[in-house]
C-alpha cells in the first residue's frame, strides 16, 4: 500500500519587509508582530518577533498595556485569520476520552513495530495505515488539546525507539495546529513525524543502545539515519515532498551545526524545524539507557538556553507558548508547600497555571482541589510553583491524577 497524502510544495515564510505600526487593538490573527514585549523564558508569549496566531495571543498583548506594535506584514499569514475556528467546542471529558486514547496509542505503537520490521526484512512498507493513524492522531488534536497531551504522556511502554515517533507525531501536530496550519498540512506533519527515524533500523541496535559516549565512527553511523530515511521513503509512491525533507532535515540546527548537510537558519524548511523541537523535547523528557527523563518544564528552559544557537528564538518561543512553561502534566511544589500537578496552561499568563493539588506538605494524598495561580494572585492565598519534581522520582501516577 501506498500514501495518500497527495505530493505537495513546501510553505515558504518570507524575512524582509517594511515595518508598520498599528494600534493595538487593530491587532489580528496572522500579523507578525516585531516588537511588544519582554520576550524572556518566563514571559514567552510577550516577545519581539512573534505570528498572533490566535485570539488569545492578542490578548496577551493588550493585558500587557500595549497601545500600538510594529508589525512585519511580509511575516504576516493573512489566512489565518480566515482560518479561526468559530467558538470552541466544549473540551471532551479527559476521563471518558481515555480508553479510546489508549486504544490509539496502541494500535500506533503496534504500527511502528511492525514498520520497523519491515525496513529491517527489507519487505513492503505499509503507509495505508501510517495514513490512517496520523488522521486519528489530528483529530484527537483538533478535537482536545488536553486529551492530546494525555496521550503523548502515556510511557507505559519502555520501547523508546517505538514511542519516540509516535510522541514526535503527536507532538508536531499540536504544534502545528497552534501556528495555525490547516488539516492537510497537520496530516503530512504528523506522518513525517511518525516516519522521521525511519532510517535507524539501519544503525546496528548496539550503536543506538549504547548507555556510553559513542566514538567518533559510531556517531557518523548514527548520523547517516536522516539521509537513509530519506532514501527509503522517497521510493514510495506519492510520497509527500515535505515529508520527504521533514526526514531528512530534522536533525539540521539553527547554527548550521546539525546533520547531516549542515544547513542552518532559513535554509530549514517549516516542518522540518517543527520536528527539530518536538524530536529534542521528546528524548530529553524521555529516559534513555544513558540518562533519566527531564521534567517537562526543565527541558523547555534547556532549550530555552539555546535559542540562536540550535533553534530559531521564534521557533523556541512559539513551541514553548503552544505547550506551556510548565506543561500540563508538570509534577510541582507550590510556594505553599502542597504538591500538585499542572491540569491546564495558561496562554496568557504562563506562570500562572491551573494546579490540581493532590498533596499536602508531607507528601500525604489528600483529595484533590484544583488552584488557579492567576486568579489568586494579590490575595492572602497566592502561591508560586516553587520547583518542578520527576514524578517518577516519586512513583506519582500524573495520567490517574490528571483524570481523577
Amino acid at each position: 500500500m501506498y500514501c495518500a497524502f497527495p505530493r505537495h510544495g513546501a510553505v515558504s515564510i518570507p524575512r524582509r519587509s517594511m515595518f508598520q505600526r498599528i494600534k493595538g487593538n487593530e491587532l489580528k490573527p496572522g500579523m507578525f508582530v516585531v516588537s511588544h514585549g519582554l520576550g524572556t523564558f518566563s514571559s514567552p508569549l510577550v516577545r519581539v518577533g512573534e505570528l498572533v496566531v490566535d485570539q488569545a495571543g492578542i490578548d496577551a498583548i493588550m493585558q500587557n498595556g500595549i497601545d500600538h506594535v510594529l508589525i512585519d506584514p511580509s511575516k504576516s499569514a493573512p489566512a489565518l485569520a480566515a482560518a479561526q475556528p468559530g467558538p470552541a467546542q466544549a473540551p471532551t471529558n479527559l476521563l471518558k476520552e481515555l480508553p479510546a486514547t489508549r486504544l490509539l496509542y496502541s494500535d500506533a505503537l503496534d504500527y511502528v513495530k511492525q514498520f520497523m520490521e519491515d525496513v529491517r526484512r527489507g519487505t513492503d512498507i505499509n503507509c495505508g495505515r501510517a495514513t490512517n493513524l496520523v488522521e486519528r492522531f489530528v483529530q484527537n488534536v483538533l478535537r482536545n488539546d488536553t486529551a492530546a497531551v494525555t496521550l503523548f504522556k502515556l510511557r507505559g511502554f519502555d520501547q523508546y525507539t517505538y514511542t519516540h515517533s509516535i510522541n514526535v507525531s503527536i507532538l508536531a501536530v499540536l504544534l502545528g495546529k497552534h501556528l495555525g496550519l490547516d488539516r492537510h498540512s497537520l496530516l503530512d506533519l504528523g506522518l513525517a513525524g511518525l516516519l522521521h527515524d525511519a532510517g535507524k533500523e539501519f544503525v546496528p541496535a548496539h550503536i543506538l543502545n549504547k548507555p556510553g559516549k559513542l566514538t567518533e565512527k559510531e556517531f557518523q553511523a548514527v548520523k547517516g539515519h536522516p539521509l537513509d530515511g530519506y532514501n527509503l521513503l522517497r521510493k514510495q509512491r506519492d510520497m509527500p515532498v515535505d515529508v520527504l525533507r521533514a526526514v531528512l532535515e530534522h536533525h539540521e540546527r539553527h547554527d548550521g551545526t546539525g546533520y547531516p548537510r549542515g544547513i542552518r537558519g532559513d535554509g530549514i524548511g517549516m516542518y522540518s524545524r517543527i520536528l527539530v523541537l518536538v524530536d529534542v523535547y521528546d528524548a530529553l523528557t524521555s529516559d534513555r539507557v544513558y540518562k533519566k527523563a527531564l521534567p517537562p518544564a526543565n527541558a523547555l528552559n534547556l532549550m530555552y538556553q539555546l535559542r540562536g544557537q540550535q533553534f530559531a528564538v521564534d521557533d523556541i518561543e512559539n513551541f514553548i507558548r503552544c505547550i506551556g512553561v510548565f506543561p500540563m502534566g508538570s509534577f510541582v511544589r507550590l510556594s505553599g508547600g502542597e504538591f500538585g500537578i499542572v491540569a491546564s496552561t495558561n496562554n496568557a499568563r504562563p506562570t500562572k497555571p491551573e494546579i490540581k493539588v493532590v498533596m499536602d506538605a508531607k507528601m500525604r494524598p489528600q483529595r484533590p482541589r484544583v488552584l488557579d495561580l492567576e486568579a489568586m494572585e494579590n490575595t492572602p492565598q497566592a502561591q508560586e510553583i516553587a520547583e518542578v519534581l520527576n514524578p517518577a522520582d516519586y512513583k506519582i501516577d500524573v495520567e490517574r491524577f490528571l483524570c481523577a
